[in-house]
């Protein structure tokens, strides 16, 4: 079949949409947890924990674009991208279980290497499944508003994923006679979870659009230079990496700011996520619909600066007003529904852009690089956050913190996404591609194979 501007079925955006609650759940157990992990479980210190978090994105820089490749030049009678949607959530699911059952080890260095080959192959994994499977939009259709929506059914899947993840995890690693014992348990429930709903997405999308191209040959410098090239596509990559470094960083940090600065209990980081998740569950809908009526950048403009108010008002919240934060994270919920929806919808457009001007379709590549933006800007926040905790002082373990510490983690919690936002939102003002210089570049792509 070949993609077209028609509208989809309910049930292929649904089903398709499914995979998405695997990337989702995984996003949100490495994004909130990942590192509270590493220095209370493990005890690594947060410098090395954070640095352990970020060496595997050094890998996706490798591997996302490659996969991406890889996907683009595969011919099955499932089309090109769904025999890895089948393999990926399996080799997907296994080693989430395996990145959080270490063997007993009792140096830091060795828990430090096995965390850091575990997350490098969960990544691989994670690759293989995602970016074949986010290049399935910009495939099923090819009509700008019709992406928007296709995005929306793919935008609410990751936010009841996210919502499973907050409000499951700290059940199940809280359930065990450990931590340690926990965090396995929650490996192995998630790793199922995974497995499952990417499996769910393969068969659901049997019926899909797709597009079944003669396979061009391989060139690392080819794919390289026509992203770079593809000036739309270049800009949202940074706008989109300094939106995930706040989101990173303040997911991170959330775990210390409750427990250390505002001194509340651990358990209100699940009701806090998922209350931002059922608030961006409602709202993307919304978001939708202001989407096609205001275009994609206007919309995503007014969400970003909604989050850039809402994170600088954190900064200066007492602990004896911390149940104000369910206001701020409903509102918070409400904006990344947009945060999430309006560049997920922009980022398939920009395939014709490189088809118009290179001749070659690279869904795959394209997305590929996208899936290394998110994961090295998620990864990059966190990081991020460690080194504020080191510069003020953070012990890892350590039964009370100083005030400075305290102060660093309210950093990293607040001002740092702060600074984050307000340049993502400048850099924004720079994206060009329209929905009238969309369909501009469709019409000459039609009218060359005429």
């Amino acid at each position: 079949m070949n993609s077209n501007t028609a509208q989809l079925t309910s049930g292929i955006k649904l089903g398709w949409a499914i995979g998405e609650l695997a990337i989702a759940v995984y996003i949100g157990i490495t994004m909130a947890f990942f590192l509270f992990y590493l220095t209370e479980v493990l005890k690594i210190s947060p410098v090395w924990a954070g640095t352990v978090l970020l060496v595997p994105r050094l890998w996706d820089a490798f591997t996302d674009p490659f996969m991406g490749a890889i996907s683009d030049r595969t011919r099955s009678s499932m089309g090109r991208r769904r025999p890895y949607l089948l393999v990926g959530s399996i080799l997907f699911g296994v080693s989430f279980w395996l990145v959080l059952s270490p063997p007993p080890v009792e140096s830091e260095l060795g828990k430090a290497i096995y965390f850091t080959c575990m997350y490098m192959l969960v990544s691989t994994c994670y690759t293989i499944f995602d970016v074949p499977y986010s290049s399935m939009a910009a495939e099923m259709s090819s009509d700008y508003k019709e992406r928007v929506n296709l995005t929306g059914y793919k935008m609410m899947a990751a936010r009841l994923g996210i919502i499973v993840a907050a409000m499951i995890g700290p059940i199940i690693y809280n359930s065990q006679d450990s931590l340690q014992e926990g965090f396995a348990l929650l490996g192995a429930v998630g790793g199922v979870f995974i497995t499952v709903t990417g499996l769910v997405a393969f068969f659901a999308t049997r019926n899909a659009p797709r597009l079944d191209v003669v396979p061009q040959r391989f060139r690392l410098r080819d794919e390289l230079s026509a992203i770079i090239r593809n000036r739309p596509f270049a800009n949202l990559f940074l706008v989109f990496l300094l939106q995930n470094l706040a989101i990173g960083a303040s997911a991170t940090a959330l775990i210390y700011f409750l427990t250390i600065t505002m001194q509340v209990g651990a358990t209100m980081i699940g009701p806090l996520f998922a209350i931002a998740g059922v608030a961006a569950l409602l709202a993307t809908p919304g978001w939708v619909y202001i989407g096609n009526r205001l275009g994609k950048k206007k919309a995503y403009a007014r969400a970003m600066t909604i989050n850039l108010v809402m994170a600088i008002s954190l900064f200066f919240l007492p602990p004896s007003l911390a149940m104000l934060l369910f206001g701020v994270y409903v509102i918070n919920g409400f904006a990344d529904a947009g945060n999430q929806l309006m560049p997920n919808s922009m980022v398939p457009d920009t395939v014709e852009v490189d088809e118009l001007e290179s001749g070659v379709r690279r869904e795959g590549a394209i997305f590929g690089a996208w899936a290394f933006c998110r994961k090295t800007g998620m990864a990059g926040g966190a990081f991020l956050a460690s080194l504020c905790f080191s510069a003020f002082g953070f012990v890892s373990g350590a039964e009370t913190q100083t005030a400075e510490a305290s102060w660093g983690i309210r950093v990293a919690f607040s001002a740092l996404p702060f600074v984050l936002w307000f340049f993502a939102i400048r850099l924004l003002a720079r994206y060009e591609l329209s929905e009238e210089k969309f369909n501009a570049i469709k019409s000459r792509l039609k009218a060359s194979t005429r």
